[in-house]
């Protein structure tokens, strides 16, 4: 695509696409994926002519390479079950590094519209032309998050939603029929968690920032546990890690999690707050400490009786709390 969009001077950058696409998705299934586009306005019988021209090429390239095809996708399949603990690469971005192509165009123009009023590109397909024109190709990870050793858990309470998702694509899981005690568990917290204003194919997207931590749980029965040795785990990875591009939490599958749905009234908070003062001389001191050294939550009463709220035995332990967990162990 342009760098900046309908402007060729910009010049190109590559990408990887992720896996809401099928050139996208399949890779994370270790398969080739190919998208075939034809332009919606060209007319019909010629985007008919590509689509079949592409099935019959790649049947025929099928025919002919099928063998070797097979044998590379089991390989990658191999390789995808061993990939407990190491980094997997779940969204890519091209650095500032370009080079110089060569590109088979058009002579165009770049004017303002009396329509829009904005600049547009007008093509002269009467003249060919080679363009001159940087290319950003180098593609590096955007985000690569490391694989749990054992994989991903995902409380009961959260099965029914996860679950059909799984079967869906084809993802390998098993119910836990037993409870986990003071399981040994990574945790990701969302502190500020950011909502598309508008909605997007039926979904209200998230982006959800945090960090995992390791902690222990009590999982009651019925849990799921997701293996990472399989030869789906990058796409288990894509649909379960909570800050991957198109995951079950980027689509706003799981922003039940992030509404608060309690709070704490502002003449109970005062006597909370005095209570635990009067309790805890080191939450006095931080309090002061942070009146102090923050003069933004000095002037906000509302974050200063939030402070004690999170600090009281009222406070909801799990807002804020991905509700899928990753293990190192295989329960």
């Amino acid at each position: 695509s342009f760098v900046e969009y309908d402007d060729p001077a910009s010049g190109f950058a590559d990408g990887v696409a992720p896996p809401r696409f099928s050139n996208g998705y399949f890779q994370l299934r270790n398969r080739v994926g190919i998208l075939v586009e034809t332009h919606s306005w060209k007319d019909y019988p010629t985007r008919v002519r590509i689509t079949r021209n592409a099935i019959v090429d790649l049947v025929e390239m099928a025919a002919g390479d099928g063998a070797g095809w097979l044998a590379a996708e089991q390989a990658a399949d191999r390789r995808s079950s061993q990939l407990a603990g190491k980094p997997v690469a779940l969204d890519f971005k091209a650095t500032d590094k370009a080079r110089t192509i060569d590109f088979l165009g058009y002579a165009w123009t770049r004017t303002p519209s009396d329509i829009s009023g904005a600049l547009m590109t007008h093509y002269d397909e009467s003249k060919p032309e080679v363009w001159k024109i940087p290319l950003r190709g180098e593609v590096v990870p955007a985000l690569a998050v490391t694989a749990p050793r054992g994989g991903y858990l995902v409380p009961a309470a959260w099965a029914s939603l996860v679950e059909p998702k799984l079967q869906l694509h084809g993802i390998k899981y098993r119910r836990l029929d037993a409870p986990l005690e003071a399981a040994a568990v990574e945790t990701f917290r969302v502190e500020k968690p950011k909502f598309d204003a508008a909605s997007f194919e039926g979904h209200q997207r998230a982006t959800l920032d945090g960090q995992w931590s390791r902690g222990t749980r009590d999982l009651g029965a019925g849990a799921l546990f997701v293996p990472i040795a399989q030869p789906e785990a990058r796409l288990a990875m894509a649909l379960l890690e909570p800050q991957a591009p198109d995951s079950l939490a980027a689509w706003g599958e799981t922003n039940n999690a992030f509404e608060q749905k309690e709070y704490m009234e502002d003449y109970v908070a005062e006597d909370v707050a005095r209570e635990l003062l009067a309790d805890d001389p080191a939450l006095k001191s931080e309090f002061e400490k942070k009146l102090q050294d923050d003069p933004g939550f000095a002037k906000d009463a509302a974050a200063r009786l939030d402070f004690f709220y999170r600090r009281s035995p009222s406070w909801d332990a799990g807002y804020g709390l991905y509700p899928v967990l990753r293990t190192d162990a295989v329960p």
